[in-house]
């Protein structure tokens, strides 16, 4: 049920591009099918928390739980199966977003791509993009994909060893020839310096080839989606983000969330078996309440934190793991309380 709402939602979000893309319907349908996976993950949490809430409420509500505790079985016993099955969750909610959701998004943005490029709008669009080569340092307006130039203006900083400038190039726009791996600048200004940071020569050029160290493709795709990147993915595009000179802390973010947003599935199973042992009366709603708040809480405090690290306040460790651990210190509190 919970699923089917997501997708009713994300079709009614997308409601727009569905009907006005050109491209074939295939792909509206094959996105909407590949984004199910995520969709799935997403809902497991408080579908669990739900239902542990649900079985062991009704077992206190039904004063069955009193009974084989008085038959000499402590409560830790009695939902040991269930805390074991919550662990089993968190492992498998991993290993499942790691092999099955990742590929299954990345499929998902490839055909989400070409249903709004049939609608008209524009993605992947490369533009005012700063980034580090390896000689100097580019900065480039527009990158043309289908003319494989980049418009608008393209400069250039060489630098030499110590870090000091050696000229710079200013120009209105560069092609690309893929053939000779030669870069043809437009409308050019060519300014070089001497140790000193003193101009030595300047001059405009209308027309000039360059043999610069990076090909058009390394303006391409500046930086590529956290969603699609798996575990050992993400270390890679960390690792070319740094030599880019593009902010990367985001994907430090996600590398710890790989572990820490699946252990949600074992928390919520323990605070539902816990919370489940005080109902004593109506399981169903009152699992269905607990569940809310629960989860509701447990996304605030996550996405605060996560927002944080992402943005540079707190280190992403400190941050990611912070509501794990406290909604983990919560539950282990709330048993010692319970005396059970």
């Amino acid at each position: 049920m919970l699923t089917a709402m997501i997708l009713v939602y994300e079709v009614t979000n997308n409601m727009k591009y569905f009907v006005e893309s050109r491209e074939s319907p295939v792909y509206t349908y094959l996105y909407i099918a590949y984004s199910i996976p995520s969709m799935v993950v997403q809902v497991i949490s408080p579908s669990l928390m739900f239902s542990v809430c649900f079985v062991v409420g009704q077992f206190s509500a039904n004063k069955e739980l009193v009974s084989i505790m008085v038959a000499g079985v402590s409560f830790l016993r009695i939902v040991s199966l269930i805390l074991a099955f919550g662990f089993f969750m968190w492992i498998f909610v991993a290993i499942f977003t790691q092999f099955v959701v990742i590929p299954s998004n990345k499929k998902a943005q490839n055909n989400y791509s070409y249903m709004v490029k049939g609608a008209g709008k524009m993605t992947d669009l490369v533009y005012q993009y700063h980034v580090k080569g390896k000689e100097g340092f580019y900065y480039v307006y527009w990158y043309d994909v289908k003319e494989s130039a980049v418009k608008g203006g393209f400069n250039y900083i060489k630098v030499l060893p110590g870090g000091l400038p050696e000229y710079v190039i200013s120009a209105q726009r560069a092609n690309f020839k893929s053939e000779t791996k030669i870069w043809e600048l437009i409308d050019i200004e060519e300014i070089h310096f001497n140790d000193n940071l003193e101009v030595t020569k300047y001059e405009k050029i209308s027309n000039k080839t360059y043999n610069f160290p990076e090909s058009i493709d390394y303006f391409s795709k500046p930086t590529r989606n956290a969603d699609g990147l798996n575990f050992f993915e993400l270390g890679e595009e960390i690792e070319e983000r740094k030599f880019k000179g593009i902010p990367y802390k985001d994907l430090i973010v996600e590398r710890h969330a790989t572990f820490a947003m699946p252990l949600m599935s074992f928390i919520v199973v323990s605070i539902g078996a816990l919370a489940g042992a005080l109902t004593k009366k109506s399981a169903g709603v009152a699992s269905l309440g607990i569940t809310i708040a629960v989860v509701l809480l447990y996304y605030i405090f996550y996405s605060t934190g996560r927002s944080l690290a992402e943005n540079g306040g707190i280190p992403a460790f400190a941050a990611i793991w912070f509501t794990p651990v406290l909604f983990i210190g919560g539950a282990y509190y709330l048993y010692k309380k319970m005396n059970v």
